[in-house]
C-alpha cells in the first residue's frame, strides 16, 4: 500500500504541468522548430508550516522511510478547492486515449466539471491526477466527455470511479528531505517531487 503524506499545514506550494518538448530556433531566419516527444507530467515544490514536537518527528520519520526518490507517496493537494457537479462519475467505455474522457454517472443537464477542476483515477499505484480543461455541462443521460491534461497514459477500464471530492496524485521526492530544527522543538520541512510514472 502507497503511503500518503500526512496533511499538515501547507505554508506554500507551487503545482506545474511539465511537458516534454523542445524547441529550436534558427538564428539566422528566427524561424522555430518544435519537437513534442509526449510526456507530460507533473511537478511539486512545497514548504510545510512548522510543526512542534511529536508532529514534527512523525513528519521526519515520513520522509525518512521513503529513502529520497526510492520511495512513493500520494498527496491530495490542499490548493484543490473545487465543487464538483453532483453525481458518482464513473468512466464510460474502455479504449480511451488522448486528452479526452468520457464519462458517465452525473446530474443529467448540470454541470459536470469546470475548466481549472482536478480529478484522479485509479488506486495506489496508479493514481493519475488530472486537470480539466474545458467546462463540460451533463447531457440529458448524464454522461459528459471531459478534456484534461495530461493526457491518458493508459486506458482506464470502463466503470473506474473518478476521484473529483480529493483528488491525490502520486509522487516520489527528488532528493531526501532534510529536518530543519529549530528552538523549542520546532520543525521546518521543504521538498520537491515529481508525479512518480
Amino acid at each position: 500500500m502507497i503511503p500518503e503524506l500526512p496533511l499538515t499545514l501547507i505554508a506554500s506550494l507551487e503545482r506545474r504541468l511539465v511537458t516534454a518538448t523542445s524547441l529550436a530556433t534558427s538564428p539566422f531566419t528566427g524561424s522555430a522548430q518544435l519537437q513534442d516527444w509526449g510526456g507530460e507530467w507533473w511537478e511539486y515544490q512545497i514548504e510545510m508550516a512548522q510543526t512542534r514536537g511529536r508532529d514534527g518527528r512523525r513528519l521526519a520519520a515520513f520522509f525518512a522511510e521513503l529513502g529520497g526518490p526510492r520511495g512513493r507517496f500520494l498527496f491530495r493537494d490542499p490548493s484543490i478547492g473545487q465543487s464538483p457537479g453532483a453525481g458518482e462519475p464513473v468512466v464510460d467505455g474502455t479504449g480511451q486515449s488522448g486528452n479526452t474522457l468520457a464519462t458517465r454517472g452525473w446530474v443529467p443537464n448540470e454541470p459536470a466539471l469546470m475548466a481549472g477542476d482536478f480529478l484522479s483515477l485509479g488506486g495506489d499505484s496508479a493514481t493519475r491526477l488530472h486537470q480539466v480543461t474545458m467546462d463540460a455541462v451533463a447531457d440529458a443521460t448524464g454522461r459528459a466527455t471531459l478534456a484534461l491534461v495530461p493526457k491518458l497514459r493508459a486506458s482506464p477500464a470502463d466503470a473506474t470511479p473518478l476521484e473529483v471530492a480529493a483528488p491525490a496524485v502520486l509522487l516520489r521526492l527528488s532528493a531526501p528531505v532534510p529536518a530543519r530544527i529549530g528552538r523549542a522543538d520546532s520543525y521546518r520541512f521543504s521538498f520537491t517531487a515529481r508525479e512518480a510514472l
